[in-house]
């Protein structure tokens, strides 16, 4: 196990309604410090830095939000339980977009009202960790971070929690694009579904904020999932498709948007762990050995079916929470090492 990590980071994927099951690993991992530790803490007490992509994002800006307005693991599985039916409610939009097809599916006034009811007023420069939020620009066309330390530095870059957390929850063809300084700006999804190696990096280029800098040794980061299926093709299907094969759904989901968001995720977690566990002297890891330390691990299940990122049903949440305790019961042994040296280095000290 790593013992001289200078800067932790924690990274949560996207997956819209699926952030249920980061949310509950996230509860789980509390619970694991308090018992061993003897104090209840958020799980942002731990790490200098919160990274997250769309649903993930909010999670993210929810931990590190200041003062009441800070999420543990039991509100924001709470948040996801209660609210994301009234978020994803079927409303006369769904009807006029075709469901998704001609117009964005949902309405933002719902999501907005619930986000704007826990983060308050706070702006990005008033979190209590570093962050990384990914959003995609459509007017620049390049992805775009929200940073506190650029919050900090520059009042421009300085929005509410709610405009950071909007724009990167604007998934294409499910919510409306979200506009800030006069850019377009979508879910950061579309280039880093799996914001770790985004989070990573970001960390690597510090130079001025404590702690920094930092090389790869000094990290250790937890990376949380929100589930895949993923349904392959043979190759006499897949050779056949054009615009509307590639585009239309199968098994609740496109084949081109599976593979773009799958492919880079998976992609990530290779990289992630080729920086941080990898000794070059070592062959090269199978499939199982990735994301299991000592100074990244990776925390992602296989859910029973394609969940659409929309599916609030009762049905939808309660596959979320029994693939959330299939993924601890699989993991205790990664989950109680993660604890145990959360434990050994303490709580991140004053402001990271």
């Amino acid at each position: 196990m790593a013992s001289d990590d200078r800067l932790r980071i924690l990274s949560i994927d996207g997956g819209g309604i699926r952030g249920l099951l980061p949310a509950l690993v996230i509860a789980d991992i509390e619970r694991r410090l308090e018992e061993a530790g003897g104090k209840k803490r958020p799980l942002s007490d731990w790490f200098h830095l919160l990274a997250g992509t769309s649903t993930g994002g909010l999670i993210a800006l929810g931990m590190a939000a200041p003062g009441e307005a800070c999420m543990n693991g039991e509100k924001l599985v709470a948040l996801y339980r209660d609210e994301g039916r009234s978020i994803f409610r079927f409303t006369p939009q769904r009807v006029r977009s075709l469901g998704g097809w001609i117009a964005p599916k949902h309405a933002p006034a719902q999501l907005e009202r619930v986000l704007e009811g826990h983060l308050k007023s706070a702006r990005l420069a008033q979190a209590t960790r570093d962050v990384v939020i990914t959003a995609y620009d459509m007017t620049e066309r390049e992805p775009h971070f929200f940073k506190r330390w650029r919050a900090r530095e520059d009042e421009s870059r300085n929005p509410t929690l709610v405009d950071a957390a909007m724009a990167t929850a604007a998934a294409p063809t499910y919510f409306p694009s979200h506009q800030i300084a006069g850019s377009a700006l979508v879910d950061g999804g579309v280039f880093a579904a799996n914001p770790t190696i985004a989070a990573i990096s970001e960390a690597l280029k510090r130079t001025t904020d404590e702690p920094a800098p930092v090389h790869p040794h000094d990290l250790f980061v937890v990376s949380l999932g929100t589930g895949v299926r993923e349904s392959g093709f043979p190759p006499r299907r897949v050779r056949g498709w054009g615009k509307i094969g590639w585009i239309l759904p199968r098994n609740g989901e496109s084949a081109l948007l599976g593979a773009v968001f799958d492919g880079q995720s998976d992609a990530a977690d290779h990289w992630a762990h080729m920086l941080l566990n990898h000794e070059p002297d070592r062959r090269s890891p199978e499939k199982l050995d990735l994301g299991r330390g000592p100074r990244y691990f990776r925390l992602q299940t296989t859910l029973p079916r394609v969940l659409a990122l929309d599916d609030a049903s009762k049905r939808g949440l309660a596959e979320l929470e029994a693939a959330a305790r299939r993924l601890i019961a699989d993991n205790a042994s990664e989950l109680d090492v993660i604890a145990e040296h959360l434990l050994s280095v303490g709580p991140v000290s004053g402001e990271p």
